[in-house]
């Protein structure tokens, strides 16, 4: 193996000579003179061989240039470190650069995308120093880009980006290198909460990660091994570290599809929450999937130019509110077509609970939640809980209409404060919508019931971040049916309040 080691080292010697790379290269060049490609080079080529002394053979990238690159010799260019998942290569990645030109044609500006192949290896440096990935991007790859195109060779113009294992490239790389990548975007990032770790079968933990932070062989604590803690995001997002690592602009995207990656996801979000770590976080529909990563680029690419041109807060809405008019009854609730032409009524109720929104903000909400259908019998019942408590607005709608006669035929949606409120009567609902719900003082511990369904919506600015990620943690352990979106917070909160509205009608259930 050593022996193997060094006949690499001098075979990679002898390709740095002829490559004509005489200096040491182990910090990134800021006063170079970068050689262009030759002209009329074609924007993506999928295998750029480079020189390394970091693993010992040779390997390669694939490369993304601007598409004005050839003409506009003047001009110099970001760079972001694209990153690919376990078992994949840095070789094809035809999807994701038709992505990248269809949100340039959107109006990205122009970068340099570079995707190295670094096989499976976390793109860290091994334990037993066998393999140091981290190494060929930092000490090798860097200086070789910013060598031979016209990058802007600094930190604030260097972005690293990754889904899956690339997700953790994405992550570490800035972590244990904030003087050299300014920018981190990891996608569905792959990593295990400690227990998840010390639970995750022999096998498993032995050739994914027991080869990279040590500890083959080992069982519960003893795969905690200190090269791990060095690694781990959950050891070194520490309020010791922030003032270091908060030189890194950081943005977690996750699927609320996932098996278990947005467990601690979603728990390392609370953590930078509770430290007090700016940072953006998203949670949409989908899973582990090319489709999902490449659309959450849509947002993450744009912001990556946000962030290098020194912009201010992000602002991004979560969308386009598209709001609509109903013809609501004299008490300001609303019944469906369905309901009204009905001999016999028993419809779905949904209580609208909220505490003091305006009768206009009350009627858009109404009339976004009415673009879920109109063939099925249901109402719409706003309880403002500054006029009545929540029972006493059930003890009143019952009456006065023949809905929710049986719990399947109620569900409830909770806006902000008023989440408290409800989880106090939660036996009453099969389904629940809470929008940026309140849960604290609700009961002690958090359940889900596996016989309910629970639609989540936060901000990832949101007060109750931590009620949001236990009850979802608590619908992943008992099996209960679920939804779990994570949204950006801007400033106009009423805006806010109806975009998640909007988005929830996509599952809102009137059967």
């Amino acid at each position: 193996m050593i022996m193997n080691r060094i006949i690499g080292i001098l075979a990679t010697a002898l390709l740095l000579a002829s490559y004509g790379c005489g200096k040491e290269t182990t910090e990134p060049i800021t006063d170079n003179e970068p050689v262009a490609p030759a002209p009329e080079s074609e924007r993506y080529t999928k295998e750029v061989i480079y020189p390394n002394v970091s693993i010992g053979w040779t390997t390669s990238f694939a490369l993304l240039l601007p598409k004005d690159y050839d003409k506009d010799t003047d001009s110099r260019y970001p760079v972001v470190y694209m990153l690919h998942g376990y078992g994949e290569s840095g070789r094809d990645w035809s999807e994701w650069v038709n992505t990248i030109k269809n949100i340039e044609n959107n109006g990205l500006q122009s970068m340099i995308y570079v995707f190295p192949n670094c096989g499976n290896s976390y793109y860290c440096n091994y334990y037993n120093n066998e393999r140091l990935y981290m190494d060929l991007i930092v000490k090798d790859l860097v200086p070789y880009i910013d060598n031979n195109y016209r990058t802007i060779p600094d930190r604030e113009h260097r972005a690293v980006m990754g889904y899956s294992m690339g997700g953790f490239g994405a992550m570490v790389l800035p972590l244990k290198n904030p003087d050299i990548f300014s920018i981190s975007v990891p996608l569905s990032m792959s990593f295990r909460t400690d227990e998840q770790y010390m639970t995750e079968s022999q096998s498993g933990w032995d050739n994914q990660w027991g080869k990279i932070f040590g500890g083959t062989g080992e069982s519960g604590e003893g795969r905690l091994t200190d090269y791990y803690k060095a690694h781990c995001p959950f050891y070194q997002f520490i309020p010791e570290n922030q003032e270091e690592l908060s030189k890194v602009k950081w943005f977690f995207h996750c699927g609320d599809d996932e098996e278990q990656l947005l467990i601690a996801n979603d728990n390392l979000h609370v953590q930078l929450r509770d430290y007090g770590y700016e940072h953006e976080f998203r949670i949409s529909n989908g899973g582990h999937s090319g489709s999902y990563w490449r659309s959450a680029a849509k947002e993450t690419l744009p912001w990556i130019q946000h962030v290098m041109n020194g912009s201010g807060a992000w602002t991004r809405s979560m969308g386009t509110l598209s709001l609509k008019s109903s013809d609501l009854n004299e008490d300001g609730t609303f019944s469906s077509k369905a309901y009204n032409e009905a001999e016999e009524k028993d419809g779905l109720a949904t209580f609208l609970v909220h505490k003091g929104l305006s009768k206009e903000t009350v009627d858009n909400c109404i009339g976004l939640l009415t673009q879920a259908g109109s063939i099925f019998q249901y109402m719409i019942l706003p309880c403002d809980l500054e006029q009545k408590s929540l029972e006493e607005w059930m003890t009143f709608y019952k009456a006065r209409y023949q809905v929710g006669k049986t719990m399947e035929k109620s569900q409830v949606m909770a806006i902000g404060e008023t989440g408290k409120d409800v989880w106090t009567v939660k036996d009453l609902f099969k389904k629940f919508y809470l929008i940026d719900a309140d849960l604290t003082d609700a009961e002690e511990t958090i359940a889900a019931d596996s016989g309910r369904f629970y639609y989540i919506a936060s901000t990832d600015d949101s007060p109750y971040y931590r009620d949001a990620n236990a009850l979802y943690v608590s619908c992943k352990e008992n099996g209960a049916d679920f939804e779990y979106r994570m949204y950006n917070g801007i400033e106009d909160k009423e805006h806010e309040l109806l975009l998640a509205i909007q988005n929830a009608v996509e599952k809102f259930k009137y059967q």
